[in-house]
């Protein structure tokens, strides 16, 4: 865990802890710095320092007896048994309540309000607690007694996320929301804990349609009025859903591009970041499966040639081709007269520049402007007179073309063999002329 400051980047304070550290948050007051851990350890350390203050411990495990107990059989020559081994429960999300003397701590399938004030304080000075300490530790029960109230999610799933909040108004209220596989739940919380009846606002399966949520993966509060949740939807998709904080109505739905694995609001409620999960490639084809390089073009090993960058064109069926053909000659058909005949009117047009203007009695009287010469109106009228032909030509022979191409593929199929209605057998002997 490394603490820095915002304006500058310089290091506060650097600490290696025992398991990785899934969450932290520093408390309303900035002086304080809570870490969640994956083998169930929770943190409280100093905002500034990086001292150890408090350390609760939320692994799950059972005490199932007392070995330091007379009764246990524990004798000065006979050893303390070790605790069976017990796999930890990961605490994966940690946020202060508004009062910065409770910890709400996701993990298993609830969300657990931890009480500060009775969970263990670290000895001063000793940061770091020896190896036969952590061994105490490891063998000693769960502080239970730090565990004030639990949020817990009906479907079961293992909790996600948590997040806490304030209202401003007159009536100032505190909610708490968690979420995890597809359902989330939000509820009042007062200074003391969540009240046992008429505290549950909202508890909701997450739904796209008739589809449920694959899972609910971050929980945020916008403004103190909405809450905010992003998660997975089927086929690696994501989505946000707002609700309303005052009764639990559902407001909005937006799909996001990947699954959303974390959000945040800004303080204004006008801005929202989501992180989104990379979604991974499609697979690519192996050796056997793979086609055969094409052949690599000589132009591709020029240094700065701009056809490099440039995509490869698309193939071009077969059937299609004598069409482009044919269409290629005549557009370069129809450039080459265009380009002579406006080589033509324009030296027209240059030697009616040079003659002299008309007498004011030559001009058009139905306008108030002057009529064009005749050379440039000569011209205009050629050059769509040119593109009316070219293009009637084009799709003359375009016609004849795709005629001859239906013929030929009659022919292929035999609908038009020699004999037939319509056609004269070409080997028959021609008939002899009638007398004259």
């Amino acid at each position: 865990v490394t603490c820095s400051t915002a304006l500058t980047g310089a290091r506060s304070f650097a600490t290696q802890r025992p398991a990785p550290v899934l969450s932290l948050e520093f408390s309303p007051d900035d002086t304080k710095l809570a870490l969640a851990r994956t083998d169930g350890f929770v943190e409280v350390v100093d905002g500034t320092t990086g001292d150890i203050l408090q350390r609760l411990r939320l692994r799950g495990f059972e005490e199932l007896y007392d070995h330091r107990a007379p009764f246990a059989g524990c004798t000065p020559d006979r050893p303390i048994p070790p605790r069976p081994p017990t796999t930890p429960t990961p605490c994966v999300g940690v946020v202060w309540t508004p009062q910065s003397s409770k910890l709400v701590v996701a993990r298993a399938s609830e969300a657990t309000i931890c009480d500060l004030n009775m969970a263990p304080c670290a000895p001063f000075g000793n940061p770091e607690a020896s190896l036969q300490e952590r061994q105490m530790e490891d063998e000693a029960a769960d502080d239970a007694q730090t565990v004030t109230r639990s949020l817990k999610l009906s479907c079961g799933s293992s909790a996600r996320s948590v997040a806490t909040t304030t209202t401003v108004g007159a009536t100032n209220q505190h909610f708490v929301a968690v979420c995890g596989g597809s359902r989330v739940v939000l509820a009042q919380l007062n200074e003391l804990a969540i009240e046992v009846n008429g505290d549950i606002v909202l508890d909701r399966a997450l739904t796209d349609g008739s589809k449920p949520w694959v899972s609910a993966c971050a929980v945020a509060f916008c403004s103190g009025i909405r809450l905010v949740v992003g998660g997975e939807l089927a086929e690696a998709q994501g989505a946000v859903a707002i609700f309303d904080c005052s009764n639990g109505n559902p407001l909005s739905t937006h799909r996001a591009r990947a699954p959303v694995l974390s959000l945040s609001v800004s303080a204004d409620g006008k801005t929202m970041a989501v992180g989104e999960k990379k979604t991974a490639p499609p697979p690519q084809p192996t050796v056997a499966d793979a086609p055969a390089p094409a052949p690599k073009d000589p132009k591709m090993f020029q240094f700065g040639s701009q056809e490099n960058l440039q995509a490869p064109a698309a193939p071009v069926p077969v059937e299609d081709e004598g069409p482009n053909l044919l269409k290629l000659v005549l557009d370069q058909h129809a450039q080459k007269l265009k380009k002579i005949l406006e080589d033509e009117f324009s030296s027209i047009a240059a030697a009616a520049a040079i003659a002299p203007a008309p007498a004011p009695d030559a001009m058009d009287t139905s306008s108030d402007q002057p009529s064009q010469p005749a050379a440039q109106q000569a011209l205009d009228r050629a050059k769509t007179k040119i593109a009316e032909t070219c293009e009637r030509h084009q799709e003359m022979v375009l016609q004849l073309f795709h005629a001859e191409r239906m013929v030929l593929e009659w022919r292929a199929h035999g609908f038009m063999q020699a004999g037939a209605e319509g056609e004269e057998d070409a080997a028959a002997p021609a008939a002899a002329p009638p007398p004259a």
